[in-house]
């Protein structure tokens, strides 16, 4: 431990954070509107980064994310992208914002 902090001593506790969000995500017995909150929780802070990374670093971004339960999961989709990508899926992908999460969906 002791040595993780010192390896990534400006950012541990970040990626400590995000990892414990990321066990929120195999646990098992949640409703559907529960796994519905989390998605959205989960997509509204993964925005927040973005934008943050964005304006401070320049940084662009294209974000898709779906539910991995094809039947289930079936409402879960989103598709962000910060101002300087704003036509990526539709220029390199050929499909706008409902068609890319559709496309991203028969992946899973």
């Amino acid at each position: 431990y002791e040595l993780f902090k010192k390896e990534y001593s400006d950012t541990w506790q970040e990626i400590l954070i995000k990892f414990e969000e990321s066990t929120q995500y195999t646990e098992t017995g949640k409703t559907v509107a529960q796994w519905q909150q989390l998605f959205n929780k989960s997509a509204k802070r993964f925005t927040q980064s973005l934008v943050a990374l964005s304006k401070a670093h320049g940084i662009e971004a294209a974000l898709v994310m779906a539910g991995s339960i094809v039947n289930q999961d079936a409402s879960l989709g989103y598709a962000y992208t910060t101002p300087g990508a704003e036509d990526f899926f539709m220029e390199r992908c050929h499909a706008d914002t409902d068609a890319i999460i559709g496309h991203f969906k028969a992946h899973i």
